[in-house]
C-alpha cells in the first residue's frame, strides 16, 4: 500500500469521527438556539394579541355585546400556543374562562387592562388575560429533532457501513485468508507457503507475526511427524510385544506383533481392560498390575498367560515402568517367554528326570519326601536293588544293560506303586501306603517271576528289598534313605535275594555312631592327627626267608587320638567313606606317600615302592585322576615307584568311566594293584580287561594253606591264574614261616605279614631301613 494512501485514510479515520462530533454539537446548539428564539417570537405574538384586544375588546364590553365578546375570546383561544383565555370584569372578577384540555407545557401568563375610553368618558372595564403553552413550538421541535437524527443516523450507518466494509476488505478478509492459509499445516507439505501481504500495515504486521509462527510451527509439526514416523516404527512395527494402558486399566493401543499374537482387531482391542488378555486364574498377578498402573510404581517380576485366539497361549513377562503423578497412561512391555519357560521345565525334568529309564531320579525322591513329611503323611519306602548286576551288565553288555535297566523300570511301575524313582545304578526306590508295603513286594516278586528276554536267551533277575515305614516329623528324607542303604548292605551281606524290614533302633544306633566318627575325623584332620605306617613287602625269590631283600612298603593310616589313643581303621574308614571325608583322608595319603617317595629318592632308593590304598569313593568324577596328575606334577618323584591297591568292589560300585580312570593313571606310569583278591565279587574278565599289574591274595587264604589242601589249591590256581595274566601275586597275612615257604615255592612275587615285619612308624622304618642297609 503506497505511502500517500495510508496517510489518506489514516486522516479519513480520524478525520470522519471527529466531524461527526462536530456536527453533533453544532446540531444540539443550532437546535437549542432555535427553540430559544421561536419561544421568545411566541410571547411577543402574544403580546401583540392583547394589545390589540386592548383596543378592540373594550367597546363590546361597554356596550354589552356579549356575542361579540364571545367569539373575539373563543378566536383568541383557537391559537394553538394559547392554553387558556380569561376575562375578569372591572371588579376583577372572573367573568368568563375557556381553558384547553390537558396541561400547558411552560406556561407563561399575559394580562392586559381593558378601559373604555371615548370623548366623554374614561373607564376600566375589564382585565383580559391569556396563559400561553409552549405545546405547539415542542411538537415543531420534535418533527426537528426526528428530522436531524434522521439525518444523523443516516450518516452513522453511512459511517458504519463505510468502516465495515473497510474492516471485512482491509482486515476480516486478510486475516481468514491468513488463518485458511496456516491450515497448510494440518497436513503433509513440503514446505511452509508465506502469507501473501495487503495494503492494511497492521493487518500486515499480523501477517508477519503469523508467517514467523508458521514457519516455526512448521518445523516442529516436520520434526513431530519425523518423530510420529519413528515412533510408529518403533511402536507399531517393532517385534516387541507393547501394550498402552491408562492407570485404570483400559488399553489404548498395542504393537502390531501383539495384535497378530492375539489376533484380536486393534478397534476391538481398544477400550477392553487389560486383565481380558491374560489367563483370569492369576487373580493375585492381575491385581499387582493394577496396583502399579495405580501408584506408578515399577514393576519387572510379573509372569502372566497370554491368552491367544488361534495358537497356543504364551508366558509373558510384564514389565511396567515407573511413571509421573502427571502421566496418564503407561506403556506395558511383554516379554514372550514361552521357550524360555519350556526350556526351564525341560531342564528341570532334566535335573530331577533319570536320563535312561524316565523314571524321577534322586533329586526329585528327595523333593518328594520333604513334600510328604511337610505334609505330616505317613507312608512307606522300598528300596530295591538287582542282585549280580554288574556280572548281569557285564555279560550282555553296556546297550543291552540299560535297556535291561529300562525294562525293570516300567516292570516296577506296573507293581503300581504311589512313586516310582531310580536312586541310580541297579537301584530303584518305591514309595506307597503304610498297609500296601506287604503286598507291593508280592506283586513285585510275581511281576519278575518270568524272565526277561535280552540277546536271545533268558534274563531271571533277583532282588534285594529293604522297607521302612516312615512317620511324619520324626526324620529327615537323608536319614530314611541312610536307613534303607544301611539294611540293603546287611541284606547283601546276607546274600541277597530278600525282603527285609529297617530297624529303626540299630540304624539310629549307627547314625549316632557315625555322627561320632565324623567329628572326630574332622578334628584328626584339623589336629594333625593322623600318621601314616609303613608295613615292610619283602621279595619272595630270595633265599634267604629270615633275611629277605625289601622291595616296598604298604602305607597305613592310624589315627593317634589324645586321649583314646591309636584307633584302628576299621573304626574310622568306613565312617569316612558314609560321610565323604574319606576323599580328603585320601589326598592326605597321597601327600603324605609323595612326599615319603621324594626322600627316599634323595637316600638312593629308585626301585623301592610304596603302596596307598584307595576307597571306591575316591574314584567318583576322576577325583583319584586329578589328585594324581596333580602330586606328579607338584612333587619330583618316580611315578612307578607308586602303587594304587584298589578292592573287588570298585567292580561292583564303580560308574562306567572305571576303564577310562584305570587307564589315565597307568598311563601316569602310576602301578595298580587290585587287593583282597577273593574276598569280593571275583570275574575274571575283569582281570584281563583292566590294565591292573599287581594281584594281591587276601590273608583268608593264606591262614589255612599250610593245613587245607582244598586252601593251598586254591591259592595255587589263584597264582596260576596270574601268572598267565602276566601279574605279580603279593601275598599278605604272613604270619608263619611254612606259610611263606609254600607261596615261594609257587613262585610268587612278594610277600607281607606279621611273621616279618608289623606296620611302623616312618621313623621306626627308616631306622630299620636306612640309606645303606636294605635288610632288617
Amino acid at each position: 500500500m503506497p505511502h500517500g494512501t495510508f496517510l489518506i485514510w489514516r486522516t479519513l479515520r480520524l478525520l470522519v469521527p471527529l466531524i461527526f462530533i462536530i456536527c453533533l454539537i453544532f446540531g444540539f446548539l443550532s437546535f437549542y438556539l432555535y427553540a430559544k428564539e421561536s419561544s421568545e417570537h411566541m410571547h411577543q405574538d402574544h403580546e401583540k394579541v392583547l394589545n390589540l384586544a386592548a383596543l378592540a375588546l373594550p367597546n363590546a364590553i361597554w356596550n354589552f355585546d356579549q356575542a361579540v365578546i364571545q367569539q373575539y375570546l373563543e378566536t383568541l383561544s383557537d391559537q394553538p400556543s394559547i392554553h387558556a383565555v380569561r376575562y375578569y370584569d372591572h371588579h376583577d372578577d372572573l367573568v368568563e374562562s375557556i381553558t384547553k384540555e390537558g396541561t400547558a407545557i411552560s406556561p407563561m401568563t399575559h394580562e392586559r387592562q381593558l378601559v373604555y375610553s371615548s370623548s366623554l368618558v374614561t373607564q376600566k372595564v375589564g382585565r383580559l388575560e391569556i396563559e400561553s403553552t409552549d405545546q405547539p413550538l415542542v411538537e415543531k421541535l420534535y418533527q426537528v429533532a426526528a428530522l436531524l437524527s434522521g439525518i444523523a443516523l443516516f450518516i452513522v450507518a453511512g459511517v458504519v457501513v463505510l468502516i465495515s466494509w473497510q474492516l471485512k476488505h482491509y482486515a476480516l478478509t486478510p486475516l481468514n485468508r491468513a488463518i485458511k492459509s496456516m491450515r497448510q499445516l494440518e497436513g503433509p507439505t513440503e514446505h511452509f507457503e508465506a502469507i501473501p501481504l495487503v495494503r492494511t500495515h497492521e493487518v500486515n504486521n499480523v501477517i508477519d507475526n503469523l508467517n514467523m509462527l508458521g514457519r516455526q510451527l512448521f518445523v516442529m509439526m516436520e520434526a513431530l511427524r519425523n518423530n510420529e514416523e519413528r515412533y510408529q516404527h518403533f511402536y507399531r512395527d517393532t517385534p516387541a510385544l507393547l501394550l498402552v494402558v491408562d492407570m485404570n486399566g483400559i488399553i489404548q493401543d498395542a504393537s502390531q506383533e501383539l495384535i497378530n499374537l492375539i489376533s484380536i482387531p486393534r478397534a476391538t482391542l481398544s477400550g477392553m481392560r487389560f486383565d481380558e488378555l491374560f489367563d483370569s486364574r492369576e487373580t493375585d498377578q492381575l491385581s499387582r498390575v493394577q496396583s502399579a498402573l495405580q501408584t506408578g510404581t515399577a514393576c519387572d517380576d510379573l509372569v502372566l498367560v497370554l491368552k491367544c485366539q488361534y495358537q497356543e497361549n504364551r508366558d509373558v513377562q510384564v514389565v511396567i515402568p515407573a511413571a509421573k503423578e502427571t502421566q496418564e497412561s503407561a506403556m506395558l512391555l511383554l516379554n514372550d517367554i514361552t521357550e524360555l519357560m519350556q526350556t526351564q521345565k525341560r531342564l528341570m525334568e532334566h535335573e530331577l528326570v533319570d536320563g535312561l529309564t524316565r523314571l524321577p531320579n534322586r533329586i526329585a525322591l528327595n523333593r518328594h519326601l520333604t513334600s510328604l513329611m511337610s505334609q505330616e503323611v505317613a507312608f512307606s519306602l522300598l528300596f530295591v536293588n538287582i542282585d549280580r548286576f554288574h556280572s548281569i551288565n557285564h555279560h550282555l553288555g553296556p546297550s543291552d544293560g540299560d535297556r535291561l535297566l529300562v525294562e525293570v523300570g516300567e516292570r516296577l511301575q506296573q507293581c503300581e506303586p504311589d512313586w516310582l524313582g531310580r536312586n541310580g545304578g541297579d537301584e530303584f526306590v518305591m514309595l506307597c501306603d503304610i498297609k500296601q508295603l506287604s503286598s507291593l513286594v508280592k506283586r513285585i516278586e510275581q511281576a519278575f517271576a518270568e524272565p526277561l528276554l535280552k540277546a536271545g536267551e533268558p534274563i531271571y533277575l533277583f532282588f534285594s528289598m529293604a522297607g521302612l515305614d516312615a512317620h511324619a516329623g520324626l526324620q529327615t528324607p537323608n536319614q530314611l534313605l541312610h536307613q534303607l542303604e544301611h539294611t540293603m548292605v546287611e541284606i547283601k551281606h546276607a546274600g541277597g535275594n530278600q525282603y527285609r524290614m529297617c530297624s529303626r533302633e540299630s540304624a539310629q544306633q549307627e547314625s549316632e555312631a557315625l555322627f561320632l566318627n565324623e567329628r572326630m575325623i574332622r578334628e584328626a584332620l584339623t589336629m594333625q592327627w593322623f600318621s601314616l605306617y609303613l608295613q615292610p613287602i619283602y621279595d619272595a625269590a630270595s633265599p634267604d626267608l629270615d633275611a629277605p631283600e625289601l622291595l616296598g612298603a604298604e602305607a597305613l593310616i592310624r589315627l593317634e587320638h589324645p586321649e583314646l589313643g591309636l584307633i584302628s581303621p576299621d573304626v574310622f574308614i568306613s565312617a569316612a567313606e558314609k560321610t565323604g571325608q574319606i576323599i580328603e583322608i585320601g589326598n592326605w595319603v597321597l601327600k603324605e606317600a609323595a612326599v615319603i617317595l621324594c626322600e627316599w629318592q634323595k637316600q638312593g632308593f629308585s626301585t623301592r615302592y610304596l603302596s596307598v590304598n584307595a576307597s571306591v569313593i575316591q574314584f567318583r568324577n576322576h577325583g583319584l585322576l586329578h589328585q594324581l596328575e596333580s602330586l606328579i606334577e607338584r612333587y619330583p618323584i618316580n611315578p612307578t615307584q607308586l602303587v594304587i591297591e584298589v578292592t573287588e568292589n570298585l567292580m561292583l560300585d564303580s560308574e562306567e568311566s572305571l576303564r577310562y580312570q584305570l587307564d589315565a593313571i597307568r598311563k601316569l606310569g602310576v602301578n595298580l594293584s587290585l587287593d583282597d583278591f577273593g574276598t569280593g565279587f571275583s570275574c575274571l574278565s575283569y582281570l584281563h580287561e583292566l590294565p591292573f599289574g599287581t594281584l594281591k591274595i587276601d590273608r583268608s587264604f593264606v591262614n589255612n594253606v599250610s593245613t587245607s589242601p582244598r586252601d593251598k589249591q586254591l591259592a595255587r590256581v589263584i597264582v596260576d591264574m596270574a601268572s598267565s595274566l602276566d601279574m605279580q601275586v603279593v601275598v599278605e597275612g604272613i604270619e608263619q614261616r611254612d606259610q611263606a615257604e609254600i607261596f615261594q615255592a609257587m613262585g610268587v612275587r612278594a610277600f607281607q605279614g606279621y611273621h616279618f615285619a608289623r606296620p611302623m612308624p616312618l621313623e621306626s622304618f627308616e631306622a630299620l631301613f636306612g640309606a645303606t642297609d636294605s635288610s632288617p
